[in-house]
């Protein structure tokens, strides 16, 4: 059973490596072009984050760029702010993605990848390369990218079917339902696994199996929007104090996210309401659930970049000593 969940779990990070690189590879200036150019206010910016995190499938990878960008004085904070609330959003289309009935395509997918790539590799290797062999080569790649994906997704949810019986997870995932709890095991899961996607991915075919309900889904979900941005403070560690200051803005503006949903979920039926958009789909109800909190939190927030901006600047995560930035 671990033996499946590890290898299901690496696949479809690989797989999302595998997409995530080749297209920053191909379009690593423009993204930056992009990124300057569209961030004058924090809409725009939102709306960019959003495209770039969907072609690149990895929020990780935008923060920790736009982080970067921002410690080179490429980008100010104010216009991060827009840039990693898109980014927010963009990533949830991982998770809606894996949930759609095309697993069976899987095979298909990575044989014809497979052979594109091959092919391109001829055509470089006997051509010198051109322009076609390097769009052949990026449309396999990315087909056994989401191959991978597809069949990562279907190895976790195999491997979930006998965990059902096992007493001490029973244990573990009851401890969950808690709000803190779910949140908590969220964050930390994610955080250790250095993926928001694939802790989605792992959540889904949880739920798939009946181990999870939706509700306590729904407070793990938050979890793994807070433990996703572990990447960026460490990558922000060792450079300068703006830099620092994005990164702590990431953190911010996903438990302020958290904060507010978990206190509208005692008010409103917020988590039954996302459910019953695809009643008798638990993977499809994690994706909408991930979506809809994102997009709502992105929305909610947005008015207040500036004031995200300022708070970052002021307090650190150190036991809220003040940053010269």
């Amino acid at each position: 059973m671990l033996v499946r969940l590890g290898a299901g779990v690496g696949i479809f990070l690989y797989g999302l490596h595998l997409i995530s690189g080749y297209l920053e590879e191909l379009a690593g200036p423009a993204v930056e072009r992009s990124l300057r150019r569209f961030t004058a206010n924090p809409w725009t910016g939102a709306l960019t984050g959003t495209v770039i995190t969907g072609l690149v499938q990895s929020s990780t990878a935008v923060t920790v760029m736009t982080v970067s960008m921002v410690d080179k004085g490429i980008m100010t904070l104010e216009q991060a702010a827009g840039v990693i609330l898109g980014a927010n959003v963009g990533t949830a289309g991982t998770g809606v993605m894996a949930a759609l009935p095309i697993r069976s395509l899987a095979p298909l997918m990575l044989v014809g990848g497979a052979v594109l790539v091959l092919a391109a590799e001829g055509l470089t290797q006997y051509s010198g390369g051109n322009n076609r062999s390097g769009y052949i080569k990026l449309t396999g790649a990315l087909a056994m990218g989401l191959g991978m994906l597809l069949l990562g997704m279907e190895l976790m949810q195999e491997a979930m079917v006998p965990c059902r019986s096992m007493p001490f997870l029973t244990r573990l995932l009851g401890g969950l339902e808690h709000p803190l709890g779910g949140v908590l095991g969220g964050a930390v899961f994610t955080a250790l696994i250095q993926s928001s996607s694939a802790s989605v991915a792992i959540l889904q075919s949880m739920a798939a199996e009946g181990m999870v309900g939706l509700r306590q889904s729904a407070y793990i979900v938050y979890g793994q929007n807070i433990g996703t941005c572990v990447t960026a403070l460490w990558a922000s560690a060792r450079l300068s104090p703006a830099a620092r200051s994005c990164a702590r803005m990431h953190l911010l503006i996903n438990l302020l996210g958290t904060a507010v949903f978990l206190a509208a979920d005692c008010l409103l039926p917020l988590t039954a309401w996302v459910g019953s958009w695809t009643p008798g789909n638990p993977a499809m109800q994690i994706a909408n659930l991930h979506l809809f909190f994102n997009l709502a939190s992105t929305l909610l927030l947005l008015p207040f970049s500036r004031k995200l901006v300022q708070i970052s600047k002021i307090y650190s995560l150190h036991f809220g000593k003040k940053v010269l930035s």
